[in-house]
């Protein structure tokens, strides 16, 4: 069965990955360095879509432990990243 998810959209192109794409481009500051970012970001989008295509099979593969251990694990990455940016801004305030 088919289903739309409407929240999908903003919760994969939302603020953190805006955020991310954002921080990333000033990083990279030469036109070589901005192509390979625009392929990685081509890459994500690529493995994103075929994430999304075999969601279903994922699901069942991965089960319902396997779920909530991937919720704990990403939920620790996300911490750590926005204690990072919390950390790079202050540092940037106060140098």
């Amino acid at each position: 069965a088919m289903a739309v998810f409407p929240l999908a959209v903003p919760l994969v192109a939302g603020p953190g990955a805006i955020s991310a794409t954002i921080l990333l481009s000033e990083q990279f500051s030469t036109w070589e360095e901005r192509l390979w970012l625009t392929g990685i970001l081509l890459s994500v989008g690529l493995l994103l879509y075929l994430s999304l295509l075999l969601a279903d099979r994922l699901d069942r593969f991965v089960g319902d432990s396997g779920r909530a251990v991937l919720t704990r694990l990403l939920g620790i990455l996300l911490a750590a990243l926005s204690v990072q940016f919390i950390a790079d801004g202050a540092k940037q305030l106060f140098i």
